[in-house]
């Protein structure tokens, strides 16, 4: 196949801006005229007219002239060279013809493409490859993170390097397996994961079998050191049951607790009088052996024979704090200090004997405290508080800031433990008009509301 012939007026992006430099200056001029000084394209059979002969001595063209003798402009010829047109400059000249235009613009150099350099291949893979090893450093740096954090915890569980300093005691019976051993164990506040020590168990003892019995545990032990104190029946501690009725003093519960052989009286008041209890309604206690009074809550006991003082004390203050919890926001809305109802109920506590009476022989009290006519509650158990005994009609003048026959308002602190019952009468006392009471033989009382009609009533009791 033949090569077709280059076209000379296609130019090469390598020749274009020395042809540009080639290129002549194409003069403007008036459509439908030729400028004076250049020829008629060869072959052209169109003759110079007068008019056009004219024009270039005068400068001026008549319109029909012009109109007459105007034919269109040929083109040029293709194989003719561009370096042999004219340059001659008008300046005045306004437009170029179409043809001029087509020969100006295939003279015109084309403008270079631009192109973006491309990043290498071996770069980009490279870039890629630093991302990805970020990627997994940062992958490894927190898996290990994570596992070391869980190697601590784990080893300072079994290894008992940082544990609380609890003491208490499990119950293992003939049905208990490693793990509700472990579940207990966890329950009981000596261990933090109770499947991490049934696998120990599985592990390190799996012939090892346990006996029924009661064992005493310390939370600070290791895991092999617990597993021997529970395996081992000379780890067992004897306990003994004790229980306090409602309306027992502090000197009564001392008493108790010697005669159990839980601790000694004297270990007692050491625990009452100096030991150190977290809770709020201690706040504003007293000092000296009635510090606790009232706190130390009326309930069954199970305690270790020779048990720590303070520990039993605890026990009990503990106890009061979790039953008192339902009454809270009822005493703080009821007007008086917790203090204050806990004293009421203390009193209710040693009046009362059957439950129903204990609202009244609330309302009792709080209508004397709200009566100015009123100022003495005359509660026959203060003063028994004060003598260990109950009171003679002489003893109710004693001089004692406890004696409510002497002394307006209430005294200074509870007189009792009050149990539950006693507790919710003082902070929902019944509504009533009466302000005495007097106790039958039976223990009930009769109330009254005028002292006409008390004076009745202790004549009926007393004859």
């Amino acid at each position: 196949m033949n090569k077709p012939p280059e076209d000379p007026r296609v130019l090469s992006e390598d020749n274009a801006l020395e042809e540009t430099d080639r290129l002549p200056d194409i003069p403007l001029r008036l459509p439908g005229t030729l400028p004076s000084d250049m020829p008629a394209p060869p072959g052209s059979s169109r003759p110079m007219s007068a008019s056009s002969e004219a024009s270039d001595e005068t400068g001026a063209v008549s319109a029909d002239d012009d109109a007459a003798s105007y034919e269109p402009e040929p083109r040029l010829p293709d194989d003719e060279p561009t370096s042999k047109l004219p340059k001659p400059a008008i300046e005045a000249a306004v437009e170029l013809t179409a043809e001029e235009e087509s020969v100006r613009l295939r003279h015109t150099p084309a403008r270079p493409r631009t192109h973006r350099p491309r990043r290498p291949l071996h770069e980009a893979r490279a870039g890629m490859g630093c991302l990805v090893a970020i990627f997994y450093a940062a992958f490894i740096l927190g898996v290990s993170m994570i596992l070391s954090s869980y190697i601590i915890l784990f080893t300072n569980e079994v290894f008992a390097f940082v544990k609380p300093d609890v003491t208490t005691v499990i119950e293992i019976t003939d049905t208990d397996t490693f793990s509700t051993i472990s579940r207990k164990l966890q329950s009981a506040g000596l261990i933090r994961y109770s499947a991490l020590f049934d696998l120990y168990l599985n592990v390190a003892k799996p012939n090892v079998t346990f006996e029924p019995g009661r064992y005493e545990v310390s939370a600070k032990l290791d895991y092999p050191a617990m597993a021997r104190a529970l395996y081992k029946s000379a780890a067992a501690r004897e306990t003994v049951r004790v229980t306090i009725p409602e309306g027992y003093t502090s000197v009564q519960i001392a008493a108790v607790l010697d005669a159990k052989n839980v601790c000694t009286q004297d270990s007692f008041w050491a625990a009452v009088e100096n030991g150190s209890y977290d809770f709020d309604f201690l706040a504003d206690s007293g000092t000296g052996r009635t510090r606790l009074e009232g706190f130390l809550f009326p309930d069954t006991y199970e305690f270790y024979l020779n048990d720590n003082a303070e520990e039993v004390v605890g026990k009990f203050l503990s106890n009061f704090d979790g039953k008192f919890d339902d009454l809270r926001a009822d005493a703080a809305a009821s007007g008086y200090s917790f203090r204050e109802l806990v004293i009421i109920a203390s009193m209710i506590e040693r009046e009362a004997y059957f439950d129903e009476e204990r609202p009244v022989i609330a309302s009792v009290i709080f209508n004397r405290l709200g009566n100015l006519d009123f100022p003495y509650l005359q509660i026959d158990a203060t003063v028994a508080y004060i003598l260990g005994r109950a009171p003679t009609n002489a003893d109710l003048n004693i001089s004692d800031p406890y004696n409510t026959y002497v002394n307006e308002g209430l005294p200074p602190g509870p007189i009792s433990n009050p149990g539950l019952k006693s507790l919710r009468a003082a902070v929902f006392p019944a509504t009533s008009e009466y302000y005495y009471y007097v106790a039958r033989r039976d223990r009930s009382h009769i109330f009254s509301r005028t002292a006409e009609e008390h004076a009745a009533a202790v004549a009926e009791v007393r004859g």
